[in-house]
């Protein structure tokens, strides 16, 4: 079938082409590369599939920058204009005894067989500018028509890599798309294989979908699969207001609060740590939990002490609180946002006297210091004209002999 999509594909896509061609092989553009294009969506990346095994590969790009990154399973990465370019040979699966790599693969010349090991319909079709589209199995129908349709029987294609499972509600999520009832009933019967993928991975396709245009057609189709026990273990996300999602920014942190916001920090800090998450995706996501504890402030005061305390995620908790309960913080934000253009937000280190100061000066002691520091950062948030060194030194004197912290 002719797609005319040449137009939309790089000049350093199409050489590579020309180079396979040239040298008696076949190279056609695959998977999500394709699919995007037909799609009308420029792609990051582009696949190839080729007629030729890894070894041929290798001397046809000799004198190409080339990554043998998997060429036990056929594929090389040729780099071009400082682009990479995935090619992999034409090959059929062995077994998948870890539900997820197949044990070995065999290289062969046929297209058809190689795209009938692939996951869904709509990634499972390949375009030469000689053959055009080549669409064995329906997935220019059911992209066309937004239906997510595994290759073959959909058990089999969930049983050799469980990740598909993931990847299946992630592409709901991204694309917007419906899965077909017998690829989510294969997904469901094969949801305990998930047991033996890596947390990373689960962690990776995870926040993928919270990002998606249509997250909570994703975390839906997971949880009616079956999949949540392997995804949060023993925390139950709240999926009563998964349209907050998609008021929210695509910002993987704040999304996943909004999903886990019944939690504690505590909780949380646990379940990231099970999902070996990055510590700035884990403090982000605790920070705007925590945040949501607090009311909403109402006055310079408040705003100053909410922006210090929850700074740099004050503006994402307070979104967070409009999408999960619908508050309106317009007159939050002004403030929140007016304090720190205007440098009344004092931090602990812009103060004008340091916990050093105040024990030489006034003489608290040292295991009351911090705690004195916070009642004069209080005093600066109520009243920023107090920020001065003599100004802050006699109040903590004043404070100290109050508190007896002399």
């Amino acid at each position: 079938m002719q797609v005319d999509i040449r137009g939309q594909i790089p000049t350093y896509v199409h050489e590579v082409l020309d180079v396979l061609r040239q040298n008696g092989k076949r190279g056609y553009l695959v998977g999500g590369s394709l699919r995007d294009l037909l799609r009308g969506v420029q792609p990051h990346d582009f696949d190839l599939t080729a007629n030729a095994t890894p070894a041929e590969m290798l001397e046809i790009f000799k004198n190409f920058r080339v990554i043998p990154t998997g060429l036990s399973h056929g594929t090389v990465t040729v780099l071009l204009q400082g682009k990479p370019i995935e090619i992999t040979s034409h090959r059929t699966d062995g077994t998948y005894s870890d539900s997820r790599h197949p044990d070995n693969v065999t290289f062969t010349t046929d297209l058809g067989a190689d795209l009938a090991r692939r996951d869904f319909t709509v990634n499972a079709m390949a375009w030469s500018e000689e053959t055009g589209l080549v669409d064995l199995f329906g997935g220019q129908a059911d992209l066309a028509n937004g239906i997510l349709r595994a290759v073959g029987d959909p058990e089999k294609r969930f049983r050799e890599d469980a990740l598909r499972i993931l990847r299946c509600f992630r592409f709901a999520s991204q694309l917007g798309f419906t899965v077909e009832p017998k690829t989510a009933q294969g997904a469901c019967l094969c949801a305990p294989r998930l047991a033996d993928i890596a947390v990373e991975r689960i962690f990776s396709e995870l926040t993928r979908t919270v990002l998606g245009v249509v997250p909570e057609r994703g975390i839906c189709g997971m949880q009616n699969a079956g999949c949540m026990p392997y995804i949060f273990f023993d925390i139950f996300p709240d999926l009563t207001r998964l349209t907050a999602l998609n008021i929210l920014p695509k910002q993987a942190p704040l999304r996943m609060a909004a999903l886990l916001h019944g939690q504690t920090p505590d909780a949380l800090r646990r379940l990231a740590r099970r999902w070996h998450a990055p510590n700035a995706f884990s403090d982000s996501m605790c920070a705007y939990v925590t945040a949501l504890g607090e009311k909403l402030p109402n006055s310079p005061y408040e705003a100053r002490r909410f922006v210090c305390r929850h700074f740099p995620h004050f503006e994402g908790a307070l979104l967070l609180r409009a999408a999960l309960f619908g508050e309106d913080v317009d007159r939050a934000m002004t403030l929140t946002r007016t304090v720190l253009k205007d440098g009344t937000a004092t931090e602990l280190r812009r103060l004008a006297v340091n916990g050093k100061a105040l024990q030489e000066k006034v003489g608290v002691r040292v295991e009351k210091t911090a705690a004195l520091l916070a009642y004069l950062q209080d005093l600066v948030w109520q009243d920023p004209t107090a920020n001065q060194r003599d100004t802050l030194l006699a109040a903590a004197r004043r404070i100290c002999e109050k508190e007896n912290w002399l």
